[in-house]
């Protein structure tokens, strides 16, 4: 009897060692990703959601609930740079609830109104939007500028120079103030067209833009900045820097439209003081090239680290693309503590943003319900 008890005893403990080995190592791998460092903040970074349907919020749920199953926290703020329906006359609030509704299934505990919207060229101007300016997010300031403040077509638009000038000079006061304050907090950018120059510039598109480089990267000198853009998911306009899925470190050189000479083939080189991506696209991408870096439906995330940011790109088959910036300022101790927040940003009427939230809400969710039935994706 003692030498069956013993015997059970010694097959029980080997296979608690066993199964305590087992776990080890599933815990040693889930932590050996992306993720297994914890960042000061994290942020979820994506664009141009215009469907007719709701494929493209529902791209953009699953490629969240990827980087979730990887190991991504909650995010202190999803910034989008844009575009949200081409239904509806570019009216944007039905494609921004389907966002609020997708993050919750993948975050019950997140707040929707981290989902930051900035204008496209295909959103009307509603109360959904936040006011072009300087936002202080506790860890970092934020600069979010609309459409209408940096249009698309600079040329065509009328008082487009003065429009993009005035913008220019806006960005030039805030950031000159947090340098002569000793703000060396990080400082992100996010709009939907873009600086660089590509065929689309030949229309008028981005004709202007090097009135906000030019203040940008001088500031970059002294700042960690960070910009954000959309727009370019169309066609073949952004494969010089890397299709879709792009990424431009300091140090890179980008290619600027020159406001004085508009042609396919005229641009200024320039060396980037600034990290310069895009945020990723999640409607649909043109391209025709079928190299996944060029086409690929992406979410991007952007970890916080006191030495360093922490860049990528996520598809629905998982991590596509990973790349690391070192900062000129390392966060201190009491940077680090602070809390990443939403709370001071309010939309340009919230009144009537929480009355079209109350009626849209019910009806765009019983619209997709209604498109699931006729299983349309």
């Amino acid at each position: 009897m003692k030498q069956t008890v013993k015997r059970f005893s010694t097959v029980l403990l080997a296979l608690l060692l066993t199964l305590t080995m087992i776990v080890s190592a599933a815990v040693a791998f889930a932590q050996s990703g992306v993720f297994a460092e914890e960042a000061y903040t994290d942020l979820v970074t994506f664009s141009d959601c215009q469907s007719f349907g709701p494929g493209a919020f529902n791209n953009f749920g699953k490629v969240l609930r990827v980087m979730h199953d990887d190991g991504l926290p909650q995010p202190d703020a999803l910034l989008v740079g844009g575009d949200y329906s081409r239904l509806l006359n570019d009216y944007a609030t039905p494609g921004i609830i389907q966002l609020r509704d997708q993050y919750t299934a993948v975050y019950e505990n997140g707040d929707p109104d981290a989902i930051i919207t900035a204008q496209g060229n295909h959103d009307s101007r509603i109360p959904a939007f936040y006011p072009t300016g300087m936002y202080d997010m506790g860890t970092y300031c934020f600069y979010l500028i609309n459409e209408d403040d940096y249009p698309w077509l600079q040329l065509l638009r009328t008082q487009g120079k003065k429009t993009v000038q005035k913008t220019a000079q806006n960005i030039k006061t805030a950031l000159d103030a947090m340098i002569e304050n000793g703000d060396t907090r990080p400082v992100i950018f996010i709009t939907h067209v873009p600086l660089h120059h590509t065929t689309r510039t030949l229309g008028g598109d981005n004709m202007y833009a090097k009135y906000l480089f030019d203040v940008i990267n001088e500031a970059a000198k002294q700042l960690d900045i960070i910009f954000l853009f959309a727009h370019n998911h169309s066609g073949d306009y952004d494969d010089y820097i890397g299709g879709s899925v792009n990424f431009m470190a300091p140090g890179d050189t980008v290619r600027i439209p020159d406001p004085d000479h508009r042609s396919a083939d005229t641009y200024l080189e320039e060396t980037l003081n600034f990290t310069y991506t895009n945020c990723g696209y999640i409607g649909y991408t043109k391209n025709n090239n079928t190299e996944t870096s060029t086409n690929a439906l992406t979410l991007g995330a952007i970890r916080f680290f006191a030495d360093r940011f922490v860049f990528l790109k996520y598809t629905e088959d998982g991590l596509f693309r990973q790349d690391t910036v070192e900062r000129k300022h390392p966060a201190t101790d009491e940077q680090m503590q602070q809390a990443a927040t939403i709370s001071n940003m309010k939309h340009n009427n919230e009144q009537v943003w929480n009355l079209e939230k109350k009626i849209f809400e019910p009806i765009v969710r019983f619209f997709l319900k209604l498109l699931a039935l006729l299983g349309v994706k």
